[in-house]
């Protein structure tokens, strides 16, 4: 009997095949692994389809499940012709945008799966203290995909059964939802939208907020501020370097009461301000000097390329687009209503928090706002099971609704 049983890292295992498989594969990003993990599974990414390029897995593709890459070498190597194979995975790899999009292939090269059902476990304690959402799903080898899949959630001691089918593209993330509600989507139209519109994350410090963001605000003079946060205390700033940042008050009321404050080194056309105009001003000289150790020590490899370019000072999520005239936020992380607000241009998103489009003039802003506020927009979001996460209302689900010009 024990010659049936094998004890190595499963991409160690030489392939063989099987008519059927049942596995609980481990859930961690790529991105969490360990070096030496990483150097050994990166080609493997490749190989089994799931990135085309390393800028991919360096990005976006960092947050590549490593259960993805166990599925798709189980299906490939260990599954004989129209075999099936039952899985515990991660939500994400139906439901999230981005990093799962080349999954949703159901394709491993030039060999297809189809997904026959998803079971979603909803709240129910299958793996006790486990906080990712899961779900355990069949699918067949060498068989094309077709949509819906049947999709069932666990709800009140019982299977609720919806169906699941992608929006836009075959590879989107999976819209959960009633026949009548499925209808409804259908009805969504797409608006126009100009390309300096399209929907943006709000401004990230990467990891530095306790040097640009305040929560206490005082103009000693008319030309400079004192700030302060737990961390920094009256620091003065000229004060057209300083923006009031959106907070979850701002979307509870219609009043625009400022409780936050971002330092923003930029100029107004999106660009950081030059070594020059600092040395020319002894107020940003001394702060960003003060702080030049802890900006420079950031960790990222986007905000790493402009540290490099002698931008220690830069910040991402700063463009020309944050000093429109006009914002549509919206709270974009943990929420369960969808709820756009036109804000005046000088106010600004704070990171996966918030999102917003920029408009140039408020015929625009309320136009967008009309469409933002359509109950079917709602639906849409509600559809995709994001609500109290971090992806309710991200940019990228919002930009599907637009046609981009």
């Amino acid at each position: 009997m024990s010659k049936n049983f094998t004890n190595c890292d499963f991409f160690d295992l030489p392939k063989q095949q099987y008519d059927i498989i049942f596995s609980n594969p481990p859930w961690i990003n790529f991105n969490d692994l360990p070096e030496a993990v990483k150097t050994k599974l990166k080609p493997l990414f490749f190989s089994y389809g799931l990135i085309s390029s390393s800028k991919n897995l360096l990005l976006g593709g960092s947050r590549i499940d490593l259960a993805a890459l166990f599925i798709q070498r189980s299906i490939i190597d260990f599954l004989k012709n129209n075999g099936k194979a039952v899985f515990f995975a991660p939500l994400s790899l139906f439901l999230n945008d981005g990093a799962h999009k080349t999954f949703r292939n159901y394709k491993i090269n030039d060999v297809p799966f189809m997904i026959q059902s998803i079971h979603d476990f909803d709240k129910t304690p299958v793996f006790p203290d486990i906080l990712t959402r899961y779900c355990l799903f069949g699918c067949i080898r060498d068989a094309q995909n077709r949509f819906p899949i049947p999709y069932f959630i666990h709800e009140e001691n019982s299977w609720k059964e919806y169906q699941s089918s992608p929006m836009f593209s075959p590879s989107d993330s999976l819209h959960i939802c009633s026949e009548t509600q499925a209808e409804i989507l259908k009805g969504i139209p797409k608006f126009p939208l100009p390309k300096s519109s399209v929907p943006r994350q709000g401004i990230n410090t990467c990891g530095a907020n306790d040097v640009f963001i305040f929560n206490e605000y005082s103009e000693p003079d008319a030309s400079t501020c004192l700030l302060s946060n737990k961390y920094n205390r009256n620091c003065i700033f000229p004060k057209e370097y300083i923006y009031p940042l959106a907070s979850s008050r701002n979307f509870k009321t219609d009043s625009f009461e400022e409780s936050k404050w971002v330092f923003l080194p930029y100029s107004q056309s999106g660009k950081p301000i030059t070594q020059e105009q600092i040395e020319q001003n002894n107020i940003l000289k001394q702060y960003l000097s003060t702080h030049r150790l802890r900006l420079v020590s950031r960790k990222g490899t986007l905000i790493n390329t402009a540290i490099s370019k002698g931008k220690w000072w830069s910040m991402l999520g700063v463009g020309k687009y944050c000093f429109a005239p006009y914002k549509i936020l919206w709270e974009a992380y943990g929420r369960s209503t969808f709820n756009p607000k036109i804000f005046p241009g000088h106010w600004q998103a704070n990171q996966s928090l918030q999102a917003f489009i920029p408009a140039e003039t408020l015929e625009q802003a309320e136009a967008i706002l009309a469409f933002l506020k359509d109950s079917r927009i709602q639906e849409y979001l509600s559809s995709m099971r994001m609500p109290q996460t971090m992806n309710w209302a991200q940019p990228g689900k919002i930009k599907k609704l637009f046609l981009v010009e």
